[in-house]
C-alpha cells in the first residue's frame, strides 16, 4: 500500500476543521472512557471495551451544514441496504472504515449476514460513520469513496468495495493510502473508473458521511462497531459473542 502523498482538498480542509475544533474534547472523553466501562444508551445498558486501546470509538463534533449528495438505488439515507423489505428481521451496522474491531466484525458476521439475506430472513443496512478523524482523513476518504460507490454503480458492487476496503484496512497509525487508491480498489470491485473517480476526487460525498455520523450520534451511537437487531443494540464483550448473539437472533 504506498503512503500518501496527497489528497483531497474537500477532504483535507473539512478533516482539519473539525480537529481543531475538537481537539481538547476528545482528550476528554477518552479520559472519560478510560474510567467507565459502561454506558447507558437510550435506556439499555451496553458494555464498551477499550476505548483508547482500539475497539469501541467516540465520536468529536463536526459539522453537518450544507446539502449532500445521497446514493440512489438500494441505499437509505445513510447506508447501504440489502435484503427484502419485508424480511422478518433488520440489522444496522455502524462502523468506521478504519475501526480495526469493525473489521474483526465485518469477517465474522459477514457469512452469516450473507446467508440471511439470501434467505429472506435478514434486510441488513450497513451505515459508515466518521469516527477516527484524530488519526487523519481515511475514514472520511473511505466513507466518500463509499457513497461514490454506491451512487454510480449500485448496491452490490458497493458490498464488495465495502468488503474490500476491511480487507485492505490499514492499522489507525497508518500508513494511509493516496486518494487515488480509492479509486483503484472501486474499480477492482467493479466501479467504472470514468464515473467514480471524480466523484472520490472531489469529495462529492463528504457531506453525505458527515450527516451520516451525526444521524448516528442523534440516534445514540457513541462507538463503533454498534449492531442494532429490529432496533435493539446486539451487546457482547467481545466481536465473537457479539455475532454469536446477533446469528442467534437472526434464527
Amino acid at each position: 500500500m504506498r503512503r500518501r502523498t496527497q489528497m483531497s482538498k474537500k477532504a483535507r480542509t473539512a478533516a482539519q476543521s473539525r480537529a481543531d475544533r475538537a481537539a481538547a474534547a476528545v482528550v476528554e472523553q477518552e479520559a472519560a472512557e478510560r474510567r467507565r466501562r459502561l454506558l447507558t444508551i437510550g435506556g439499555v445498558l451496553v458494555v464498551i471495551v477499550a476505548v483508547v486501546a482500539g475497539g469501541f470509538w467516540l465520536q468529536s463534533s463536526r459539522d453537518t451544514t450544507g446539502q449532500p449528495a445521497t446514493p440512489p438505488g438500494e441505499s437509505s439515507e445513510h447506508g447501504l441496504v440489502l435484503g427484502d423489505a419485508s424480511a422478518p428481521h433488520t440489522v444496522v451496522i455502524y462502523e468506521d472504515f478504519l475501526c480495526p474491531f469493525c473489521g474483526d466484525l465485518e469477517r465474522a458476521a459477514d457469512e452469516g449476514l450473507t446467508a440471511a439475506v439470501e434467505e429472506g430472513r435478514a434486510r441488513v443496512e450497513y451505515r459508515p460513520v466518521v469516527f477516527l478523524e484524530r488519526f487523519g482523513s481515511y475514514s472520511l476518504e473511505a466513507a466518500n469513496a463509499f457513497g461514490a460507490v454506491l451512487d454510480t454503480s449500485g448496491p452490490e458492487v458497493a458490498k464488495e468495495f465495502h468488503d474490500r476496503l476491511f480487507e485492505e484496512q490499514p492499522a489507525e497509525s497508518g500508513p494511509f493510502p493516496e486518494t487515488s487508491w480509492f479509486t483503484e480498489l472501486a474499480v477492482e470491485a467493479g466501479a467504472d473508473e470514468a464515473e467514480v473517480a471524480p466523484l472520490i476526487e472531489d469529495g462529492a460525498f463528504v457531506q453525505w458521511a458527515e450527516n451520516a455520523t451525526e444521524a448516528a450520534s442523534q440516534s445514540g451511537v457513541v462507538g463503533t462497531p454498534t449492531v442494532l437487531l429490529d432496533d435493539e443494540p446486539v451487546e457482547g464483550a467481545t466481536i465473537d459473542e457479539m455475532v454469536d448473539n446477533l446469528m442467534a437472533g437472526l434464527e
